[in-house]
């Protein structure tokens, strides 16, 4: 614990020589926006809206286009698990570069490589050549490079802001991509009925200028290795001994890994609730996933308003107990307007979950080992999601979305309940 609170001591003291503006925005700034008295955070965190809306136009664009080529739920459930699946192959040493390397130059090859991939699916449709197959790799090459970006960018949040603020990042990084599930998917839904999908793909091609530029004015410290004499491959297992003896890290992992497999069945369903559950077509898919964003919004700004909160712990065990009630009610929802009601909750609990575990991970573990602990969180996110969106689309495929939905919200429940009683001590995080 001495070496964690010398490293958040090293981190906060560096900040005002960093950035000097800091001093004056701190008292200017509001509690909910004190991240942006951080002049490379204000960088990445404008420029990376922009993108993500563009990024939610493809997403929204995907999942309807997948529907319309194959008539499948199951297939839109394989998309969704391929675009994930990739988490297995490179999280963990995606932590061992972002450890090693500089973050904001690993960040400037994933985002152009991102870029190239959404151009190529705007082709392919725009030429009217697009098949399931085209789909079903682009997904998987796409999913390979995020889950690689993930663990770096986790890690680069304490270098962009210090210690002090970093679960107000963390939430306003949260708010920007859930305001962009309200923009992109609004955007994506007109763009659908009328000029088609390559449009959505075009544009979110060109959106990742956005993030590019700015990254060009990034300056991060170089990274300090306290491992150089070992290989990459024991520097991995380095990161996963560190969570396995971290009591609290590895139930945080344990819980991220049950939430993302069965407390976000619904969402690569979203798609089959639109059109067979509510009979709402692509305006009423985008207006779904903008009811999540909604919500996911106001629970963004909800933590960075209350980021220096004690009661971290709680909150987290609340919102995803509250989170596995708002599922069960979902599945028995035949409403499009009580769907969108339940949704903006849930997008509220989501944030609210993600936002603290991945913040409480990053300030349990020390700098020197913190992309590897980041990555094993992001492998607990992003590898278990498509286990739970294949077996949501098989669920669905069979007895329909909203059956799928309330087994995700029963698991979820149950689980709670073992890990609040196994380990009580999540309570004073």
């Amino acid at each position: 614990m001495d070496e964690v609170r010398d490293e958040r001591e090293e981190v906060d003291a560096q900040v005002p020589a960093a950035h000097p503006e800091r001093v004056f925005l701190d008292g200017f700034l509001p509690r909910t926006f004190a991240a942006f008295s951080h002049r490379n955070f204000r960088l990445y965190w404008f420029g990376n809206v922009i993108s993500l809306v563009g990024t939610w136009m493809q997403n929204i664009a995907t999942g309807w286009l997948v529907l319309q080529l194959t008539n499948s739920p199951f297939y839109v459930g394989l998309n969704s698990t391929l675009t994930w699946l990739p988490a297995w192959l490179v999280t963990l040493p995606a932590g061992v570069l972002a450890d090693r390397f500089n973050k904001r130059n690993l960040m400037l090859i994933t985002q152009s490589l991102l870029a190239v991939f959404a151009l190529v699916l705007a082709v392919l449709t725009w030429i009217h050549v697009i098949t399931i197959t085209h789909m079903l790799i682009i997904a998987g090459l796409t999913g390979l490079v995020v889950t690689m970006n993930a663990p770096v960018f986790q890690a680069m949040v304490p270098e962009l802001v210090g210690h002090r603020d970093v679960l107000n990042a963390v939430a306003l990084n949260s708010a920007s991509f859930n305001a962009a599930r309200i923009i992109g998917p609004s955007i994506a839904a007109v763009l659908l009925g009328t000029v088609g999908a390559g449009a959505c793909f075009g544009l979110n091609s060109l959106s990742f200028l956005a993030i590019i530029i700015p990254l060009f004015f990034i300056r991060l410290e170089p990274p300090r290795h306290h491992d150089t004499d070992e290989s990459a491959w024991q520097r991995m297992l380095y990161g996963l001994r560190f969570v396995r003896d971290h009591a609290d890290i590895r139930t945080l992992v344990l819980m991220v890994a049950v939430y993302s497999s069965f407390g976000i069945i619904y969402l690569p369903l979203m798609p089959v609730f639109a059109r067979d559950v509510y009979h709402a077509g692509a305006g009423g898919y985008g207006m779904l996933m903008s009811a999540i964003g909604v919500g996911a919004v106001a629970g963004g700004l909800f933590i960075a308003t209350h980021s220096r909160t004690r009661y971290r712990g709680w909150i987290l065990l609340v919102g995803t107990g509250l989170l596995a009630l708002l599922l069960l009610g979902l599945s028995f929802a035949r409403d499009l307007k009580l769907g969108m009601v339940l949704l903006v909750l849930i997008g509220f609990c989501q944030t609210t979950i993600s936002s603290l575990s991945n913040t409480l991970i990053q300030t349990l573990a020390p700098g020197h080992v913190r992309g590897r602990a980041t990555s094993v969180f992001v492998l607990a996110f992003n590898g278990m999601f498509p286990l739970g969106s294949f077996a949501a689309g098989a669920i669905a495929q069979k007895y329909g979305a909203p059956a799928a939905t309330f087994a995700g919200g029963c698991v979820v429940l149950v689980s709670l309940a073992i890990f609040a009683s196994v380990r009580p001590q999540l309570r004073r995080l």
